[in-house]
């Protein structure tokens, strides 16, 4: 039979415990990670403007609601933001209406995300037709645009990494306040 020293014991105690904390480490790290993901999403919005409000909902006219994950007031106006959480290469373009996810060997298609950014934008365009609005697309995941990334769709890295100190218009203000305010009304209906 075999048999272990004291030492060869010791030893091999103290490498299954290391085994353990690493495992530990590994799943708490897993666990965590999209949690600081999406801290890191909020601090690189929060650079982008003076305003930032967290997850509009508005009818979009035919019976249904569209969503943006993050609205933000900038001295250029309303900037809408949907987040998308794709690992990968991502192909696509402006015009196309599919794009396609390449993740370990296999493909996924889904629909053209810069389209939903477009009829949001023109919805909320008909809720404050004073100010400019615009919309992009954030993706968040561990992914990458191997050819030309389309206008409008940008990476988390894409965004500044410092706070922008450009003074925004006191009636893009106001207008702010009235989208909220119209958002909250029509979100109850």
């Amino acid at each position: 039979m075999f048999s272990l020293t004291p030492d060869q014991s010791l030893w091999l105690a103290i490498a299954a415990i290391a085994l353990l904390l690493l495992l530990l480490v590994y799943f708490l790290w897993k666990k965590a990670s999209p949690t600081l993901k999406q801290y890191r999403i909020r601090r690189a919005v929060k650079r982008l403007g003076p305003k930032v409000h967290q997850g509009l909902m508005v009818p979009d006219g035919i019976d249904g609601v569209v969503a943006a994950d993050y609205v933000v007031l900038t001295h250029k106006g309303i900037l809408l933001i949907t987040v998308n959480w794709f690992d990968g290469n991502i192909f696509g373009g402006k015009d196309t209406d599919q794009w396609t996810q390449v993740l370990r060997g296999g493909s996924n298609r889904f629909t053209n995300p810069l389209h939903e950014i477009h009829l949001l934008c023109a919805t909320v365009k008909s809720l404050v037709p004073a100010i400019p609005v615009s919309g992009m697309v954030l993706f968040a995941g561990e992914c990458a645009f191997p050819k030309d990334k389309p206008k409008g769709a940008c990476l988390l890295s894409d965004l500044p990494k410092q706070r922008r100190k450009q003074a925004v218009p006191s009636s893009y203000e106001l207008t702010w306040d009235l989208l909220l305010t119209k958002a909250k009304m029509l979100s109850f209906h």
